[in-house]
């Protein structure tokens, strides 16, 4: 591992990649264990890695040891954040399927109407033409199109992880956009 990755990113933070290439797959090892669930340890290690970019700021560290200890805290809440919207989500479940239980066909049928995506197509297009041209097109290629992030990468003269973060962004922001008063 180089050394001062994480103080040359906090002082470049176009440096963040090597962050990223260095301790990538080693994060999602750690998350992977304790979740026994790769795409949950994949988005969680994202997450962690767009956590730190967007705090880079606030790292104080000065040392490689200091910046894995960083990267480490953050990624535990992650996890534990992680965990705790399980327990909530088995919970609801839980309720959940007493309810459905007692549910007719006509429910059913509204049910099946309320998930109807494509109703809610022009809501997320418009919402997702409040975004910038360039995240709006990343957004597309990844989630529409699942194009690999190393494509886009590569399109963008990028880092496959600096297209995971950017894409992490962009959910983000989309949902800004969509929680706003008088959103689409």
């Amino acid at each position: 591992m180089g050394r001062g990755l994480f103080v040359q990113a906090r002082k470049d933070p176009s440096r963040f990649d090597d962050v990223y290439i260095a301790y990538h797959r080693t994060v999602v090892r750690y998350l992977a264990h304790r979740t026994h669930d790769v795409e949950a340890a994949c988005d969680l290690a994202a997450e962690t890695f767009v956590q730190m970019y967007m705090s880079l700021d606030g790292f104080r560290g000065s040392t490689e040891d200091e910046g894995r200890a960083w990267m480490w805290t953050i990624a535990r809440h992650q996890l534990y954040r992680w965990r705790e919207r399980r327990l909530a989500e088995a919970q609801h479940l839980a309720r959940l399927v007493l309810v459905a239980a007692d549910l007719g066909e006509a429910e059913y049928e509204r049910v099946e109407q309320l998930t109807d995506v494509e109703r809610f197509r022009p809501v997320l297009d418009r919402a997702l033409t409040q975004l910038p041209d360039e995240t709006r097109r990343i957004l597309v290629m990844r989630v529409v199109e699942h194009r690999p992030y190393v494509d886009i990468g590569q399109l963008y003269g990028t880092t496959a992880g600096a297209i995971r973060i950017r894409v992490s962004r962009a959910l983000r922001d989309l949902a800004r956009v969509l929680e706003r008063p008088g959103a689409p």
